[in-house]
């Protein structure tokens, strides 16, 4: 009996982590930080989910606008100026940036609350 409620139950695992939801949403690290997304994991990400991502910041593209990256890709960010929080930030400079998808019928970008130095 105890083996068929042990298969049972590890056969039911995946099906039940279905039902948490994007798994890098949960804070599972043990140091208390947030999950960091890639420039490719956010492109298929619903519009308004709340990210972390970790890159630089290489180009400014006027009206807020800024071109991020990291090894996977690029994507627009906009950032307004209370979101540099003080920084300078210079291309070769490493950051990271918290915010939400931004999703429109022709473009994903990222609409920027904090980067940090």
């Amino acid at each position: 009996m105890k083996k068929v409620s042990v298969l049972t139950l590890v056969a039911l695992m995946p099906v039940c982590g279905a039902f948490a939801g994007p798994g890098k949403m949960m804070n599972n690290n043990m140091n208390n930080q947030p999950a960091v997304w890639s420039v490719t994991e956010v492109m298929s990400l619903p519009d308004d989910t709340p990210v972390v991502m970790r890159g630089r910041i290489t180009r400014n593209m006027g009206d807020n606008i800024f071109v991020f990256e990291d090894s996977s890709g690029t994507i627009m960010m906009e950032i307004d100026e209370s979101d540099w929080n003080g920084n300078t930030v210079l291309v070769d400079d490493m950051v990271t940036v918290y915010g939400n998808v931004d999703k429109g019928d022709n473009y994903t970008e990222i609409d920027v609350s904090s980067v940090v130095k």
